[in-house]
């Protein structure tokens, strides 16, 4: 093919954001074939398109780190983290195959994982300028595939509403977005990720660009509303006052455009959701129902009662199995907890074991169900587990922090927004092993390395609009 005048460098950046496009649009397709209790049926070969897409990707990058000329420096220190980590896991499974005999969690594990997580050292192997390309395009396809995907949520809410791709959840007869990822708290995820590029050229750019992001940013914030995403919805305005902190040091007032926008999408939120079909319900009302709890939290504030008068009583499945997570975690370090476990009681005796600190993760029995990432790999993989996984997160993370001190690289900036929005999801939302949530985490560690070395190196100028923003 060398002879053909393919060149592997060349075309890496281009196949690479195919794929990332690809791999945002994929769970759509599953809305051909038919959903049953909440899991479409589309059958394994359909499924297992994205592995083998992500393989042929993967082994371009592989060919084109091996192969090219100029090569590049050593792996970044959090690599050896994650590497680590998903050596821990894979072994892990393995002793419970060989235990338990179900090679199925074992198989899974290594192509949700392992598989994925290959990206990150894999795209350290290639040169400066391809990565360069690489990170810059993605950043793009991030905010272009997340504003196609609300024009379709919003027309299907507009004018199919009948038609619900989430059934899990109706939310009380609403259909809430979902993009084509199937899922609301993944879509909002993502539209966390495509608003980070926002900021950054908010803060950056001259008005017209300026005015643009804050249009896109808003827009975003009602299609996160539209999501019922609760907890992405804080993390959107988090990533605003978070940016606002880190863009006052190196950009002075520009930085309070975030809190304008902030501002206009509570704004904009209650106008539309007034307006249209919200959500949660206006009247008749159920004690989950998110608007009923934020209206009693600010009726609590105010008067020290809830609206209707009645004691304070917030009774939210999410909250109470968040509130059940922290007994057990309590419980694992030997303190007293006032809320109830939900480890499962054993057949054989009709009590439950109690749960103590383990520093590898071979489970004596079951873990208990986790809602945070964290709680979860900490149950399951022990402290090592959750040790490594930190660190395959913090490294890049504060090595990103650090340098944003000193420079103000919107690329940067942007980037480092998106893995703190992973960071703070993983506090209450279990879906390392979702796909594309997977890819895309992966991607992010990979993009804050390079922009953001360990040992602190320049980064790359990949932008040289004067003026403007560079995302």
């Amino acid at each position: 093919m060398l002879y053909l005048g393919f060149r592997p460098e060349r075309a890496l950046p281009l196949i690479f954001l195919g794929f990332t496009v690809f791999a945002l649009c994929f769970q759509g397709s599953f809305y051909l074939f038919e959903y049953r209790n909440g899991g479409t049926l589309a059958p394994t070969y359909f499924k297992l398109l994205k592995d083998a897409g992500f393989v042929v990707a993967l082994s371009l990058i592989i060919w084109t780190g091996l192969t090219q000329k100029h090569r590049a420096d050593a792996l970044p220190l959090g690599n050896l983290f994650l590497i680590s980590f998903c050596f821990l896991v894979t072994l892990t499974k393995l002793i419970e195959w060989t235990t338990y005999g179900n090679a199925n969690i074992l198989l899974l594990t290594v192509k949700n994982l392992v598989l994925y997580a290959a990206i990150v050292p894999a795209l350290s192997m290639v040169s400066e300028d391809i990565k360069d390309l690489i990170v810059k395009r993605v950043m793009i396809a991030f905010a272009a595939v997340a504003f196609a995907q609300i024009i379709f949520s919003a027309a299907l809410f507009v004018f199919f509403h009948e038609r619900a791709f989430w059934t899990d959840d109706p939310y009380n007869g609403f259909s809430p977005f979902v993009g084509l990822f199937s899922n609301p708290n993944r879509f909002a995820l993502f539209l966390n990720l495509a608003a980070t590029a926002l900021c950054a050229v908010l803060v950056t750019s001259i008005t017209r660009f300026a005015l643009l992001a804050a249009t896109g940013l808003i827009v975003i914030s009602i299609s996160i509303f539209y999501t019922a995403a609760l907890s992405q919805l804080i993390v959107y305005f988090g990533l605003l006052f978070y940016a606002t902190a880190l863009t006052a040091i190196r950009m002075r007032w520009r930085s309070l455009r975030l809190l304008g926008v902030a501002a206009a999408s509570v704004i904009a939120i209650g106008l539309v959701g007034i307006t249209f079909k919200s959500p949660f319900p206006d009247e008749s009302h159920k004690e989950a129902a998110l608007a009923w709890d934020l209206r009693n939290l600010a009726s609590l504030a105010i008067s020290g009662k809830t609206s209707d008068g009645a004691p304070f009583k917030f009774t939210s499945d999410s909250f109470v199995n968040r509130a059940r997570e922290i007994s057990n975690l309590m419980e694992s370090f030997g303190l007293h907890s006032m809320w109830p476990s939900n480890v499962p009681i054993t057949t054989e005796t009709g009590t439950r074991r109690p749960l103590h600190q383990k520093l590898f993760g071979v489970p004596e029995h079951m873990a208990p169900a986790s809602q945070s990432q964290f709680a979860y790999i900490y149950f399951r993989y022990g402290l090592l587990g959750l040790a490594l996984f930190a660190g395959a997160l913090l490294i890049p993370a504060i090595s990103g922090l650090l340098l944003l001190f000193r420079s103000s690289d919107p690329l940067l900036l942007s980037y480092h927004l998106c893995l703190v929005a992973f960071i703070a999801t993983f506090l209450g939302d279990n879906g390392l092993l979702d796909f594309p949530t997977n890819f895309l985490l992966f991607f992010v560690i990979f993009a804050n390395q390079h922009l953001a070395p360990f040992r602190f190196r320049k980064p790359a100028i990949v932008f040289a609009v004067a003026g403007q923003s560079r995302i």
